[in-house]
């Protein structure tokens, strides 16, 4: 122990496996920047221990730190000095304006926060009301808190999700094992490290594999950059958002061999349009798989044997899973999940854990349907739009509306109708010229008239959230006030 309270080096855990790993191979590269530089292991691991000893010395019992690096390097350093000293620590987008950072600080208790530093690799700015915050954060975590990852409040209200380092080191073990890493795998992470896609399913499970991860900002991807980047430094596993599948597959002047040395490519934290996944299986001769999770646990199911045709596949070793019949619905069942990497609940929000967290179990609040090939996710419980008293699943819509000719995205959600309850409602992408008669042909012949959507809008682009899915709470507030305008 330290002066201050702290906990210097931690008998096991996060940093203690990381430790274990860049020890056994030193120089071994452990991870990519985005300016290409490379990074070894022993690098990481003095960068690491620098950092704990720079926290060790600022902080005190009860300080809970904000961390919203922008260099992948500087983030995994902090994050895994954080693991050391078992500092509780909220992951935060980089690009926060300081409003939303003031607001983060409050709602979570944070007393510092670390952003980067071009002298010293980062620099830890003290944060107003920090003996309120100590004070509320000694009664608002648990002893073996570690990590708050932030959502990003596409459905809904934001909401702090808080985890033990045992329950993330059991789904990166999980999630590790199932993939099947090695020390000679690279891994492309194309998404924010503040996301669990990108710690806990990308980058954690690689670093502590051996292997090497490749860090590239997602929002500024081309296709054709995409294949340059994965041929450059021989990118054997990637998993990412469906967009950066659908750039892939419409990337002109890459030839069909540029993917030829990844082994596994993953689409996760969107549906996959299964247009994109048969036309990137047909231009590249390789299964593009589709993996299912929540924050709150991890990867909760896996297309592993590759059943395709947007199966999710089915549940990973390590997660309990249980499935409840939906009243009125015989083919649905609403998924319930627990296992070592769930999450204990929601920072100071009981009600939302209440809803969320029941006798032990995660209530996913999806719906699937199973087959004994694989698993489907037919809608979410809130994303279930009540039509005259029939339940329609916007996943469903989705899905018939993307594989119509023209259509490069759509977002569905349900708007207060006043003749009846909620009317659907489509917001579009689509290619130069297109029109609607025809895709409102194709969908008369595809869905049931109740599906039908009563209300199309064209736009450049569809709102989404930093980590780049679509907002679709964005969405109903657009399509909301353009129905109230239209009346």
């Amino acid at each position: 122990m330290s002066d201050n309270g702290l906990r210097t080096t931690a008998p096991g855990g996060l940093y203690a496996d990381f430790r274990r790993v860049a020890r056994g191979a030193p120089d071994a590269p452990a991870v990519i920047g985005y300016d290409g530089r490379a990074s070894t292991y022993e690098a990481l691991l003095t960068a690491v221990d620098a950092a704990a000893d720079r926290l060790a010395a600022r902080f005190v019992d009860g300080d809970v730190l904000g961390l919203a690096a922008d260099d992948p390097s500087t983030f995994v350093a902090l994050y895994l000095a954080a693991a050391k000293l078992d500092l509780v620590v909220v992951l935060l987008d980089s690009r926060l304006p300081e409003p939303e950072v003031d607001r983060h600080a409050a709602k979570y208790d944070l007393s510092w926060l670390a952003v980067d530093d071009a002298a010293e690799a980062f620099m830890l700015r003290p944060l107003p009301d920090a003996d309120l915050h100590r004070h509320r954060a000694s009664t608002g975590y648990a002893p073996d808190d570690f990590v708050v990852h932030c959502t990003s409040g596409s459905t809904g209200e934001p909401k702090g999700i808080v985890m033990s380092q045992a329950a993330i080191s059991a789904r990166v073990r999980l999630w590790g094992g199932e993939l099947e890493l090695t020390a000679a795998d690279v891994v492309l992470c194309a998404l924010p490290l503040s996301h669990c896609h990108g710690i806990d399913v990308l980058t954690l499970p690689t670093l502590l594999a051996g292997g090497t991860v490749v860090f590239a900002r997602g929002g500024r991807l081309t296709g054709r950059g995409l294949t340059r980047l994965i041929e450059r430094h021989g990118v054997t596993v990637m998993s990412g958002l469906p967009v950066m599948y659908q750039m892939l597959t419409a990337a002109h002047g890459a030839p069909t061999d540029a993917l030829r040395t990844l082994r596994t490519a993953i689409s996760g934290s969107a549906p996959l349009a299964t247009s994109t996944q048969e036309q990137f299986g047909s231009r590249y001769g390789l299964p593009l798989r589709q993996v299912y999770g929540l924050s709150e646990i991890g990867v909760i199911c896996y297309d592993k044997d590759y059943v395709g045709g947007g199966s999710i596949g089915k549940p990973i070793a390590g997660v309990e899973w249980k499935l409840e019949p939906v009243p009125g619905e015989e083919e649905l069942h609403e998924l319930y999940v627990r296992g070592p990497a769930l999450a204990r609940g929601y920072y100071r929000d009981p009600v939302a854990g209440a809803h969320m967290f029941q006798d032990g179990w995660l209530r996913t609040r999806d719906f699937v349907s199973t087959t004994p090939d694989g698993w489907h996710v037919r809608g979410r419980q809130s994303g279930f739009i009540n039509v005259a008293g029939s339940k329609v699943g916007a996943l469903e819509v989705e899905a018939a509306v993307r594989e119509c000719p023209g259509v490069l995205e759509v977002a569905v959600v349900g708007v207060p109708d006043p003749a009846s309850t909620e009317r659907i409602a489509a917001l579009l992408v689509a290619e130069a010229g297109f029109e609607l008669g025809p895709l409102k042909r194709r969908l008369a012949e595809s869905l049931l008239p109740h599906q039908l959507p009563q209300r199309y809008e064209v736009v450049p682009a569809l709102p989404r959230t930093p980590l780049g899915k679509i907002d679709y709470a964005a969405v109903k507030r657009l399509m909301t006030g353009n129905e109230v305008a239209a009346r």
